[in-house]
Parts: structure tokens; C-alpha cells; sequence
């Protein structure tokens, strides 16, 4: 089997599958890499957003380590200096702001369908806006420290500390209990993460009283379970 499907930066990534193995190939097309090649050699690269940002996430995926099958006298010191002098992915604490932001807002939206009934939706909006962003963010947090790190949660589970961890785990069945516990565990986990990443950022005191009924009708709601 086959599939095409987008990956960063506005290239292509082919999946094959094989009886005994399988194989990524990524597709970036040959103007677009050229472009790169010619702004890099002028030092001009840095100015041009996409060009920053493919250059990025190419050093992101390759800083792990990587060897040439061909194309290395033509291609082998681009790609060296891609390693050694971008940065990769990674955020200022503007953006580490905007992405908080914007989960606190996906938050309410979880909460708010729970009381609706919506657990699907709940459910989604928890793994794919909430969750997602401690992904994001812990990873940030572990390139200032200094640590490994991979994008993605890849190995996440043999890198990080119990604590670190736990602003990434999320066990809930469809259930709107479980559920609920789980939004207000990533919420606790995405409080953390910016404890160390901005510590001035807090939750605004509007969002908190918006928060605040749904935080009693779920400790309502366990109590009567009990």
C-alpha cells in the first residue's frame, strides 16, 4: 500500500508498506531546495519566513542523525550547514503564549460540550487542542533545558521525568466523568509547562470564573457517584 499525505513546511511525505517493512520518503521539490541552497549561500535565508521555516524543520529531522545515499558531493555541505547552524523548530515565548492561550480557549469548548453531551467531540478537541499543545510546549521547554528531545512525542516515555509526563498523559474513556477529570488533568499539566517556559503567563481571572461552575458540577458529580 501506498499514501501521500502533506508534512511540514508545504512538502509531500510518501508511506509505502511492505510485506517486511515499510519506508517514509519525503518529497521536497527541487525549486523550492535550489531557492534555499542560493539564499543560505548569501546569507539571506533568515529574512524569507517559508525558507526559515522549511530550513528549520530540516534541521529539526535531521539533527538526530542521517547519512546520504546519493546526492552527498552535491548536497552533502548544505545539508551540514542546515545541522550545524539553524536552530530547528522552535518558539519564542510570544508564540509559547499564543499556544496556551488558545488551549485554555479549547479547554472551555471541552468543558462546555461535556455538559452538552458531546463526549465524541470532547474527546477530540481534548487529544487534538489541548493535549497536543503540552506536546508542543514540553518539547520547547526541554530544548531550553538543554535536554533530548524529540518532536511529536516520539520516545517521549524513555526521556522525560514522572512529573513531565504527566502534563502529557490522558486516560478517559467516552465517559463524561472521565473525561472531565482528564480535561482538568491536562489543564494542571498545561499550568505547569508554562510555570517554567513563562512564568508571568497565568489564567486570566475571567477565564477562571467561567471555568469555576463547571469545576463544582464535576466535583458535584463525583461526589454523588461516591
Amino acid at each position: 500500500m501506498q499514501v501521500v499525505r502533506p508534512a511540514s513546511s508545504g512538502v509531500r511525505k510518501i508511506t509505502l508498506l511492505f510485506e517486511d517493512g515499510e519506508a517514509d520518503l519525503v518529497l521536497v521539490p527541487a525549486g523550492k531546495l535550489r531557492l534555499a541552497y542560493l539564499l543560505m549561500n548569501v546569507g539571506l535565508h533568515h529574512r524569507i519566513g517559508f525558507i526559515s521555516a522549511g530550513l528549520n524543520n530540516l534541521s529539526t529531522i535531521m539533527s538526530g542523525g542521517y547519512r546520504f545515499l546519493k546526492g552527498e558531493r552535491a548536497w552533502g555541505k548544505f545539508f551540514a550547514r542546515v545541522v550545524t547552524e539553524m536552530p530547528g523548530f522552535r518558539l519564542d515565548d510570544s508564540q509559547v503564549r499564543q499556544l496556551a492561550d488558545t488551549a485554555l480557549c479549547d479547554f472551555l469548548w471541552v468543558l462546555q460540550k461535556l455538559e452538552r453531551g458531546e463526549l465524541v467531540a470532547s474527546q477530540r478537541i481534548l487529544h487534538r487542542g489541548v493535549l497536543e499543545t503540552n506536546v508542543v510546549l514540553l518539547h520547547e521547554l526541554r530544548l531550553r533545558r538543554g535536554e533530548p528531545t524529540f518532536q511529536q512525542a516520539r520516545r517521549v516515555e524513555r526521556l522525560v521525568s514522572p512529573r513531565d509526563l504527566a502534563a502529557l498523559q490522558l486516560s478517559a474513556r467516552l465517559d463524561a466523568g472521565e473525561l472531565r477529570v482528564a480535561a482538568w488533568g491536562a489543564l494542571a499539566g498545561l499550568k505547569s509547562l508554562m510555570a517554567e517556559l513563562v512564568p508571568s503567563w497565568s489564567v486570566p481571572d475571567g477565564l477562571t470564573k467561567l471555568f469555576a461552575p463547571y469545576e463544582l458540577a464535576g466535583l458535584a458529580s463525583r461526589l454523588r457517584r461516591e
